[in-house]
């Protein structure tokens, strides 16, 4: 089972995963409503069951309540068509109204079960906003890896050795430290079985926070 963007966020915001103010909206009324409660700058996000949203045309950035009404009438009820859809495409029947984030850098996080070695692999890689199978093939060398027993946690210097892999430095190593304990916690509390955060991101004020969210649930667990 797996779930949209804006439960999983949902999920991290409950749980201590730093995440943008954002709320779930099901018409163009509610997306307006949801962009005057953030106030500002925001970003319409459609919200389906497939990566690459963001060339297909399914996120815009609006810098006004009426560049929401915008963005929302012409993404809700759109086919969006991405490298996961198929040709078919999914229809966008909600969306995530989202505070806009000031991003210094992205990066790539992830925890995944592997079936093969019967471990936990957490994961992390400076290419963020990539599609990760695509720097798994080309540039395997940019993604760190640590593998976690089943009855393990993520241990200190693990978490350490994440954040050096991503070139953190000062207030962003405590920061990403923190944000990695926090995931991880989400990933065996809820048991998932694949969790994505593309991108992470570092802000203007060095805060690590998820950008996106991606969550498989094990349904045996």
């Amino acid at each position: 089972m797996n779930i949209h963007e804006y439960q999983g966020k949902n999920l991290f915001r409950e749980n201590g995963v730093p995440v943008p103010e954002g709320y779930p909206a099901f018409s163009v009324e509610e997306a307006i409503e949801a962009a005057k409660k953030i106030g500002g700058k925001c970003v319409v996000k459609a919200q389906i069951h497939a990566g690459g949203r963001g060339k297909a045309g399914g996120v815009k950035i609006a810098n006004s309540i009426e560049e929401v009404r915008i963005y929302a009438n012409e993404i809700l009820g759109k086919t969006l068509i991405t490298h996961q859809t198929g040709p078919e495409g999914k229809i966008v029947q909600r969306l995530l109204i989202e505070e806009a984030s000031n991003i210094k850098k992205e990066f790539y996080a992830g925890i995944v079960l592997d079936r093969s070695i019967g471990k936990y692999v957490f994961m992390v890689s400076t290419e963020g906003g990539v599609e990760i199978e695509q720097v798994a093939e080309q540039y395997p060398e940019k993604i760190v890896k640590v593998t976690l027993e089943p009855w393990q946690n993520l241990q200190p210097y693990q978490a350490r050795r994440l954040a050096f892999a991503l070139g953190l430095k000062g207030n962003q190593i405590k920061s990403g430290i923190k944000t990695f304990y926090a995931l991880w916690d989400v990933f065996k509390k809820y048991d998932c079985s694949l969790m994505e955060i593309n991108p992470l991101v570092i802000t203007k004020e060095d805060d690590v926070i998820a950008l996106d969210s991606k969550i498989n649930f094990d349904d045996n667990a």
